[in-house]
């Protein structure tokens, strides 16, 4: 099971078999919406396709058509006030530069007592997960020192998405990239702005490797679950479950 897999699964899991509507927030190249449509599920979704990460070009153009996925202008989700049950967010948190606003308009468009799924890394994750290299985030921006940090370990062979690109320019690049799209932000910064917007905040980290392990799951369940939690958030990130208030 993948996390597009996983994300599907919990709408239709909480949904218990019922009409209920599920908007994916950043639903790039819209895995999440058509996995869901396909079982059944009242799907949407919406995204910036910002420059730093455009997938519109996968997205199956009959879903702009009908309205489906659609564009968003700023932190503005196009869609009507409490009009969804649930929505995720996959890997998308990090890329907001204003957390306040985009968890304010989440809330609008849920209905009281919806839930919101979110999926992503916050500052103390130990790997950069676009990139491949540990503690690469950890670094201030704009710092030369960390090109050559990450060039060290893209000689070792780690890093990702390398596109024929030599090992110097290839880390100029991820760096410059990383200064300009993201936003990785301490625990207790994420925590408190959720807190702001929704209520019964609960990790589901340990619920999520046992997804994703399926028959494999021997290997974590032995674990206690705090355990489960903390080595998912440091190798992977946050995965937890908010409700709006009713």
């Amino acid at each position: 099971m993948n996390n597009y897999e996983f994300c599907a699964q919990w709408v239709l899991d909480q949904g218990r078999g019922n009409n209920v509507r599920a908007l994916d927030y950043g639903c790039g190249a819209a895995e999440i919406v058509k996995e869901l449509r396909r079982r059944g599920a009242s799907a949407f979704g919406c995204d910036a396709f910002y420059e730093g990460g455009d997938c519109s070009t996968s997205v199956d153009p009959a879903f702009f058509d009908s309205a489906i996925i659609r564009r968003m202008e700023g932190n503005t989700i196009p869609f009507e006030s409490a009009s969804f049950d649930f929505i995720i967010n996959n890997q998308v948190m990090e890329h907001v530069e204003n957390l306040d606003s985009v968890l304010a308009e989440i809330q609008r468009v849920l209905k009281p007592g919806g839930n919101v799924l979110s999926l992503f890394p916050d500052k103390g994750v130990w790997r950069e997960g676009h990139c491949g290299v540990p503690f690469l985030h950890w670094f201030p921006k704009d710092g030369r020192p960390r090109v050559y940090y990450a060039a060290a370990w893209r000689v070792l062979g780690f890093g990702y998405q390398k596109w024929n690109k030599g090992v110097m320019r290839w880390s100029q690049d991820f760096c410059e990239w990383l200064d300009k799209w993201t936003y990785y932000r301490p625990r207790k910064e994420i925590d408190s702005a959720y807190e702001r917007c929704f209520c019964d905040i609960q990790h589901i980290e340990d619920y999520w490797v046992q997804r994703r392990l399926g028959k494999w799951k021997i290997i974590a369940v032995w674990l206690p679950s705090s355990v489960q939690r903390l080595v998912v958030r440091k190798l992977s990130g946050m995965i937890f479950v908010a409700r709006k208030p009713v």
